[in-house]
């Protein structure tokens, strides 16, 4: 991978991650998406090893990608006109 590739992937996750955090913090959003986020989250950040992996970069690497999907997932829960309003308070779009 080229550094500007992972710069990039770096800031689409940065990017997603405070959308994903207004959105939690909106009481609009349904509850059923934030306890999904919050059970993502949790399972993630659990010391609980529950892929083993004998080289310790993947665990690392492994961690990120989760991350990315739940927030990905998360983001697909929520409805879009109010994701949208979001994203454009924060110029994503």
């Amino acid at each position: 991978m080229t550094i500007l590739f992972r710069l990039g992937a770096l800031r689409a996750l940065f990017r997603t991650s405070r959308l994903s955090w207004r959105l939690a913090r909106d009481p609009r959003t349904p509850l059923a998406a934030k306890l999904f986020l919050a059970a993502a989250i949790a399972l993630i950040v659990s010391p609980i090893n529950w892929i083993p992996s004998s080289i310790p970069v993947l665990g690392q690497i492994e961690d990120i990608a989760l991350v990315t999907l739940a927030l990905n997932l998360f983001l697909r829960r929520v409805p879009a006109g109010l994701r949208q309003e979001h994203e454009t308070a924060l110029g994503i779009s």
